[in-house]
């Protein structure tokens, strides 16, 4: 009897704890199940973050760099003088190992004869050694035989395979410093150091841009002399200004572009009445510049130039070469592109990258 009585003494206190803690355990669960579902929504986060992370860094890069130099000669009574910038630019493709699976070179020279009174032809026009091809008229001077787009071409197919880092530790040599492994010396002999660096910056600064391995990658460059002045036309200082525009394209089995690289440099040199010519400093490109370009200020989208050159160029991607060149530019502002879709992040001038875009899927 004391033991029946003694369990049902038992159950009522253990009912009377219950009812008198029932907010507080209701509470108590409550808090764990919200910090369970925080914690849980904290993990997913982190975890779209790290995916994100990762889908970022994996993959097939498209990359693209630009080594320039100057040379300047003053007029004279028995000779014209010179303004004149070699831009060598390097296109890549590389793989998840980082190493290069297809690789395009250009160089960008662009020579300004400069006459006694500092004068120079203001319309002149520019095609890269690529384009030059056969009239680029190497060959005759060439040891082995062979034109300078030729060279160039041997030598881009020779990196296929290579680390940065390799590319780098390529050994030069010779009277024109031009490769001294024999697997390329063979095919070229010219002066290869502005080349490798280009490649390996251009492999070290590759993105994922939307390239696969079996994309077909390409390279155009085109040239204006738009931002010229001739001295007598600005008060006896003239300006000799080259703009290069490159871009390095890569497309799939249906000519439609998966990947699109924009930059641009800009060779200024000062030329007096008196025939002298003077470079005004490094080449450095746009995209190098970042906000250093200053453009950010005189936007009216307040973006500066490389976020918009990013922007178009994302745009492209799933285009065509045809419709590259049908795209519709403001021709009563800056020549910007039309289309809402991407207006709102580029209203700058896109004429010359759709025409380097052009010229690399020719």
């Amino acid at each position: 009897m004391k033991k029946a009585i003694a369990l049902v003494m038992a159950a009522c206190l253990a009912f009377s704890l219950v009812a008198c803690g029932g907010a507080s355990s209701s509470t108590a669960t409550s808090t764990s199940t919200a910090s369970s579902t925080a914690a849980s929504s904290e993990a997913a986060s982190s975890e779209a973050a790290s995916s994100e992370a990762a889908a970022t860094e994996a993959g097939v890069k498209t990359g693209m760099a630009i080594v320039s130099n100057t040379t300047v000669a003053d007029a004279d009574a028995d000779a014209a003088g010179n303004a004149q910038v070699d831009s060598t630019a390097a296109a890549v493709l590389v793989g998840e190992d980082g190493k290069i699976i297809s690789c395009k070179l250009d160089v960008a020279q662009n020579k300004v004869p400069v006459n006694a009174d500092g004068s120079f032809d203001t319309t002149a026009t520019f095609k890269s050694k690529q384009e030059l091809k056969e009239d680029y008229n190497m060959k005759g001077a060439s040891a082995i035989g062979k034109e300078w787009y030729e060279q160039a071409n041997a030598f881009a197919e020779y990196v296929v395979g290579m680390t940065a880092e390799e590319v780098r530790a390529i050994e030069v040599g010779g009277d024109h410093n031009g490769p001294t492994d024999a697997d390329i010396a063979a095919s070229c002999t010219m002066n290869v150091t502005d080349f490798i660096e280009a490649i390996a910056q251009a492999t070290e600064n590759a993105q994922v841009l939307g390239a696969s391995a079996d994309d077909t990658l390409a390279l155009g460059l085109s040239t204006n002399m738009d931002s010229s002045k001739l001295p007598a036309d600005n008060e006896g200082e003239g300006l000799v200004q080259t703009d290069t525009t490159y871009a390095a394209v890569t497309t799939d089995a249906d000519g439609k572009i998966t990947s699109s690289i924009w930059d641009c440099t800009q060779a200024k040199f000062d030329v007096t009445e008196a025939g002298e010519v003077t470079s005004k400093g490094d080449i450095v490109s746009k995209q190098d510049l970042k906000e250093e370009y200053n453009m950010k200020g005189a936007s009216g989208i307040g973006k500066e130039w490389y976020e918009q050159a990013n922007a178009y160029a994302a745009w492209l991607v799933g285009k065509t070469a045809a419709d590259v060149a049908a795209v519709e530019t403001d021709a009563e502002g800056h020549n910007g592109p039309t289309d809402a879709d991407i207006a709102a992040s580029c209203t700058m001038n896109v004429l010359d990258f759709n025409a380097a875009v052009e010229k690399a899927l020719a």
